[in-house]
């Protein structure tokens, strides 16, 4: 039975994430189209800070071109996701065996990137350290862009993945499956406007 109204089930998710110890990062369909405009609208009404163009340096360093909002206002549709996600890919941790996390799923930070036509996306990088547990991605709108996980902060072994509107796009993080590495992941060809969410588990929230 599709839970939550959503495209996939439990017993779905619940393959995806099995997977996600070997492949880093997996795909999956999510919300249905009437869905994805008044979630869209949300997204477009926030308030956004341009993402530093650099940060890091030298080999380290990661070239973005988004634009960032990390506070969307609570109680509110994007947070109302939040919550309905939280619940679906619990109930999927729950029904795999062996146990992927030590404890329950916990989303309590959330984030809206929008990138315009045309954008160089975002080089090759790791999701911070203080992210736990797993990393979940919803693209609200935007066929143009081409999501690649790979091994090397160069880009080498990269992989695409195909990530649609209304898909959700998982990713391990550390303590999945009792692993502390971090996948690299960049963005690149963005040729349409395009919204993402990005739910994750803060542990210094």
């Amino acid at each position: 039975m599709v839970s939550s109204g959503f495209l996939s089930d439990s017993r779905q998710a619940g393959e995806v994430l099995s997977r996600l110890a070997a492949e880093d990062v997996a795909c999956l369909p999510l919300l249905p189209e009437p869905e994805l405009a008044p979630l869209l609208d949300a997204a477009r009404g926030l308030s956004y800070r341009t993402a530093r163009g650099e940060v890091g340096a030298g080999a380290r360093a990661v070239r973005q071109d988004f634009d960032i909002c990390m506070a969307p206002p609570r109680p509110g549709p994007l947070w109302g996701l939040v919550a309905r996600v939280e619940k679906f890919l619990g109930k999927a941790f729950a029904e795999n065996r062996p146990a992927l996390l030590d404890g329950p799923l916990i989303l309590n930070d959330l984030v809206v990137q929008h990138y315009q036509a045309g954008s160089s996306g975002i080089t090759a990088h790791r999701d911070h350290v203080r992210y736990t547990g797993l990393v979940a991605l919803i693209l609200l709108s935007g066929e143009g862009g081409r999501f690649f996980a790979c091994t090397e902060r160069s880009g080498e072994g990269a992989r695409e993945i195909i990530w649609r509107p209304g898909n959700l796009l998982l990713m391990r993080a550390p303590g999945f499956a009792g692993r502390n590495d971090r996948p690299f992941h960049y963005l690149s060809d963005v040729t349409t406007e395009r919204y993402s969410i990005g739910l994750r588990h803060d542990t210094q929230a």
